[in-house]
C-alpha cells in the first residue's frame, strides 16, 4: 500500500509552501544615514485657510522628502473622504494642497526619526517658537495639531484638554517675538459667538481656531480610520465656517451642536459654553 504523505498543521501557509526566492528585506538606515536626511520642505504665505502641524517626520517621509509620505499613513485619505479637498491625491502630489487649497503643512521639530519617541520633551519644547513664529507669517484661519501629543508639546501639559476644537484660539496679534516666547499666545474665547473680537484694521477675527485631531499615523492604533475621518469633517466644519465668514466679513457662526454631532465620542463640545 503506497504511504500517504503527511500533512504538518499550523505551521504553514500557502506562502511558506512557495517555492519562489524570497525576497531580499530592505536593509534599515543606520542612525548616521538617518540624521543625514534634510528638512522637508515647507511652503507657508499670509491668510491660509488650514495649517496643518505634524510632529516630526518618519524615515519614509524624510527619505521621500513628503509630508506624511508613508502609504499606511491616513492624511492624505482624511483629507479627501471629508470633503476637505475635492480630489484624491497621494503624498507626492502635496505640493497641490498649498497651489490649489489654501492650506499648507508643517512639522514641529524638523530632524527625522524612526520613531516619535526618539524626541525629547526638551526638544519639542524648544521648536515651539519657531513654530508660533510660522503660524503667525501664516496668518490662518484654523490651525490643526495632526496628533494629540504635538499639541501637548505645543502647550506644554499632556492632560486639560480633548480632541476637537478647543475653547482656546491663538492671538494673530500677539507683538511677542518667537525669542519672547515662554508660552504660546492663546486665549480663552468668549462665551457667545457674538462677543468675538475682530482687528481694528477689518471685521475679520485676530486669531485663529485650534483644532486637534488624532494622529493619522498607522502605528496610533487607538482610533479607527473611520473615527479619525469624523475629526477630518469636524475639521472641514470650522474651516468652511472660517471661510465663509471671512469672505462675508462677518464673524465666524459655529453650530456647535452639529459639531457635536460629527464627534465619535459623542462628547458635548465645551467651546462657547456657560
Amino acid at each position: 500500500m503506497p504511504m500517504r504523505r503527511s500533512r504538518s498543521i499550523g505551521f504553514a501557509n500557502d506562502s511558506d509552501l512557495s517555492t519562489e526566492t524570497a525576497k531580499p528585506k530592505k536593509q534599515r538606515l543606520s542612525e548616521e544615514d538617518i540624521a543625514k536626511i534634510q528638512p522637508i520642505p515647507e511652503v507657508l504665505r499670509s491668510n491660509l485657510d488650514v495649517l496643518f502641524v505634524g510632529i516630526n517626520p518618519g524615515v519614509i517621509s524624510g527619505q521621500k522628502q513628503l509630508h506624511f509620505g508613508n502609504p499606511q499613513n491616513y492624511f492624505w485619505r482624511g483629507l479627501y473622504q471629508s470633503g476637505l479637498i475635492p480630489d484624491e491625491i497621494q503624498p507626492e502630489d502635496g505640493h497641490m494642497l498649498h497651489e490649489r487649497w489654501n492650506m499648507s503643512i508643517v512639522n514641529l521639530v524638523q530632524r527625522t526619526t524612526p520613531s516619535t519617541s526618539d524626541l525629547s520633551r526638551r526638544e519639542m519644547r524648544d521648536a515651539v517658537p519657531e513654530l508660533c513664529r510660522k503660524i503667525s507669517a501664516s496668518q490662518p484661519k484654523v490651525v490643526c495639531f495632526v496628533g494629540k501629543g504635538i499639541y501637548g508639546a505645543f502647550v506644554g501639559s499632556s492632560s486639560g484638554f480633548d480632541l476637537g476644537l478647543q475653547p482656546d484660539v491663538y492671538d494673530l496679534e500677539s507683538s511677542s517675538t518667537p525669542g519672547e516666547i515662554q508660552q504660546p499666545p492663546l486665549r480663552q474665547q468668549l462665551s457667545r459667538p457674538d462677543e468675538i473680537q475682530c482687528s481694528a484694521l477689518s471685521l475679520l477675527p485676530s486669531f485663529a481656531y485650534v483644532f486637534v485631531m488624532p494622529s493619522t499615523s498607522g502605528r496610533a492604533a487607538a482610533y479607527r480610520n473611520s473615527d479619525k475621518l469624523q475629526y477630518f469633517r469636524q475639521l472641514k466644519y470650522v474651516r468652511d465656517c472660517a471661510q465663509s465668514a471671512a469672505e462675508a466679513g462677518t464673524a465666524p457662526q459655529i453650530d456647535h451642536a452639529y459639531l457635536d454631532s460629527l464627534d465619535p465620542r459623542q462628547a458635548k463640545s465645551k467651546y462657547f459654553s456657560k
